[in-house]
């Protein structure tokens, strides 16, 4: 019939729309709707999860401005592109042979803070920071024309938070409630869409805060490196100084340069960890946020420390039980640490600044790439709490036996 042969047509010219617009694009399978991503150096396994709803949905490359490859991995398939700083590909996820997932890789950055200067003056800004005892660092900044605020800057942040007890000095307008994790876990807490936030010279409009009630009383606000994502950040723990640098600077020949990963916009340095005899391989987080290291319980166990320190008191070394940890060139020993257990491929691990601040760095966001140089602290020697904890301990042991003995040769003699 004629309206048979009407409806008929429009299938057909519509499926051969569908195959013209899927025939721009490359078309991989998957039967999984979970996806691994390799992002450069970078392998996120299981990072990637379908959603066929989003057209587009968006994966944002890591370091846009680093030319590098981008490959999507599926359960059945797989697909590479080489980026480039200002591209966009487009490719489609074909789920099941039937479902098209429309995906686009873009190397622009993503939620970039707006900065401003008010001195153009130089291509880079010096800020003065305290080394607190905590071993963070601490600067002066200004929130909506607050008083001087106390800022940690801390590299294992992620967006800027607020000290729930320092929200009355600062004028905001808690307009919003979005998901914050960090030590506390996952939450839901208030957040300001809208703060100017002004550190030196430098003034950041728009800016999201939200507020976190896992601060200590030390700090009124965090500041993490989401903030300075195409900028080159250098820290000279010697002049207590930290530098914004909007060009890469001549880096001396004293500073060795490393690979990093952003996960997000938190750092992560390649390096081997090596616990008796056994050595890994991995990406360790650069944490200026932490007072002390942690490292996977899987790899080093809990009571390690304690009884390395017990064999140093009795004379045979913790040579064997001590992790070392090389870094290039560097190898590090005798590092203060805490254990707990994370989940991932091969070693995790988390760098504290009592061992960070050993080195003066520059973190080139822009290239991928950290350059290190040790400083005047770097023979310094480690905070150690199982020292004076194993001591006390056998003390007590020695006094216990002590006691022990005594009374059992008193009843003795009876």
């Amino acid at each position: 019939t004629i309206m048979f042969r009407i409806l008929l047509a429009t299938l057909l010219i519509t499926f051969t729309r569908v195959i013209a617009a899927q025939g721009t694009r490359q078309v991989i399978r998957a039967s999984s709707k979970i996806v691994d991503i390799r992002d450069g150096d970078h392998f996120k396994r299981g990072y990637w999860y379908i959603m066929p709803e989003k057209n587009p949905d968006y994966y944002f490359v890591e370091i846009p401005e680093k030319p590098h490859r981008v490959t999507f991995i599926t359960d059945v398939d797989s697909i590479s592109f080489e980026m480039e700083y200002g591209m966009e590909v487009d490719f489609i996820i074909l789920l099941n042979g039937k479902d098209s997932c429309h995906t686009r890789i873009s190397a622009k950055y993503r939620n970039l803070h707006p900065l401003t200067r008010k001195k153009n003056t130089s291509i880079s800004d010096t800020l003065s920071f305290v080394l607190g005892g905590n071993d963070k660092i601490y600067l002066k900044g200004i929130v909506n024309g607050s008083h001087p605020l106390d800022i940690q800057f801390d590299l294992g942040a992620g967006g800027p938070v607020i000290n729930k007890s320092s929200v009355e000095k600062v004028n905001m307008a808690l307009d919003e409630i979005i998901t914050l994790q960090n030590s506390d876990g996952i939450n839901q807490v208030p957040s300001a869409s809208k703060n100017i936030l002004e550190i030196g010279n430098l003034i950041w409009d728009s800016v999201r805060i939200a507020v976190a009630d896992n601060m200590t009383h030390r700090e009124d606000l965090i500041l993490g490196n989401s903030m300075f994502k195409n900028k080159i950040m250098e820290i000279d723990y010697d002049k207590k100084i930290l530098v914004v640098h909007h060009a890469l600077p001549t880096i001396g020949k004293s500073y060795s340069q490393h690979n990093l990963i952003l996960d997000g916009a938190i750092p992560f340095v390649e390096g081997n960890l090596t616990f008796r005899g056994k050595t890994q391989k991995g990406w360790m987080l650069f944490d200026t946020g932490a007072y002390t290291s942690i490292l996977n319980s899987e790899d080093v166990s809990a009571t390690n420390k304690m009884l390395g320190e017990a064999r140093k008191m009795i004379g045979l070394g913790n040579e064997w039980s001590a992790p070392k940890l090389n870094i290039g060139s560097y190898a590090l020993m005798g590092f203060n640490y805490s254990t707990q257990k994370m989940k991932g491929d091969g070693i995790q691990l988390l760098l504290g600044n009592d061992l960070l601040k050993r080195f003066n760095l520059v973190l080139d966001n822009r290239n991928g790439f950290i350059y290190l140089k040790p400083n005047s602290l770097t023979n310094n020697t480690f905070s150690n709490p199982e020292y004076y904890v194993v001591r006390i301990a056998l003390g007590l042991l020695i006094l216990l036996i002590g006691t022990l003995v005594y009374f059992k040769m008193r009843k003795k003699k009876r």
